[in-house]
């Protein structure tokens, strides 16, 4: 049984394996499996990745490539890849991304040392031009809350989780913000949780991804998709485990659900999708106390119809 599972998603990224799988490969970490799960890519994403594995022939006992029987999208994808694994721990890189050369082996040996169920560490987030550094260290009893108002990032290739905490786990409901609905259930399960107080994940932002594509359309469909996996996180926090943060906590987290609307909410139906978002938080989102005053200023602005114009009068003094 392998130290730890690294779980790969593997769909339309020719241009960017060849250096994700070379940092994965020349991780310090010796003992781990890489499973990679081909979700149908209709380019040569696969065949370059086996050509770089030819370069680590020590690495070749330990790579799985899994084709998924039909093209399923991210969540179903993580899924199968926490079905395989046998690691005493996993944890998920996305196949346009790179890490560290020590990350797998510093996060490891803090979830030893601690004896933790989960083990975080920061990233950095941007392009070949510029990166930004993320932490996502939460004080102790708060993993949960910041989590849920954005203080730190829900995503699962920054969080090394016990393979126990993968049993029962809730699938997504689709595949945008899957990461959250697992990274939730992760946090809530897991008794200890440790930190790596270092940006050892470098999480490349392409324009061509689904989550940046443009257009008002596709910006009604993420947030079709976001918003199910929204309703089920709120529904996974309160039935199965319980959650009693604050109430802004769980406010805010169904408010930041619309933000995939906020650039088209001057258009009738996208203002309606907006309102319709978790519709009982309209009638108290301004009287709660702890929501940020500025995300009280944009939902005033958006019920008043105003957020295109003054963002447009903003841009216009920018320039």
């Amino acid at each position: 049984m392998p130290a730890v599972s690294v779980i790969v998603p593997v769909y339309k990224v020719e241009p960017y394996i060849a250096r994700c799988a070379r940092s994965l490969f020349g991780q310090t970490l010796k003992d781990i499996e890489y499973i990679f799960i081909d979700d149908c890519t209709p380019d040569r994403s696969i065949e370059v990745l086996r050509e770089v594995l030819e370069e680590y022939p020590e690495r070749k006992e330990q790579v799985r490539i899994f084709r998924m029987p039909e093209n399923g999208g991210q969540a179903k994808v993580r899924m199968k890849g926490l079905e395989l694994a046998t690691g005493d721990y996993v944890i998920h890189c996305d196949s346009d991304d790179l890490l560290a050369p020590e990350a797998y082996e510093r996060m490891y040996k803090e979830a030893i040392s601690g004896g933790y169920d989960l083990v975080t560490a920061d990233f950095h987030m941007g392009d070949d031009c510029a990166w930004k550094e993320y932490s996502t260290r939460s004080e102790k009893g708060r993993e949960l809350a910041d989590l849920l108002t954005g203080k730190v990032m829900g995503n699962v290739w920054c969080r090394l989780v016990r393979r126990e905490l993968l049993e029962g786990l809730v699938p997504p409901a689709s595949n945008m913000g899957e990461d959250m609905v697992l990274t939730l259930q992760f946090t809530a399960k897991a008794h200890s949780i440790g930190h790596v107080d270092e940006p050892l994940y470098y999480y490349y932002v392409r324009p061509d991804s689904i989550s940046h594509a443009p257009g008002m359309s596709e910006a009604l469909a993420r947030q079709e998709a976001f918003h199910s996996n929204a309703r089920l996180c709120v529904d996974l926090l309160k039935e199965r485990y319980g959650f009693h943060g604050r109430e802004a906590d769980a406010v805010f987290f169904k408010y930041r659900s619309r933000h995939y609307l906020k650039p088209y909410v001057q258009h009738r139906e996208v203002y309606r999708k907006w309102c319709d978002t978790f519709p009982e938080i309209n009638g108290y989102f301004l009287k709660t106390s702890g929501i940020p005053f500025g995300e009280k200023f944009w939902f005033v602005l958006i019920r008043l119809h105003l957020y295109h114009a003054w963002k447009s009068v903003t841009n216009l003094f920018r320039r």
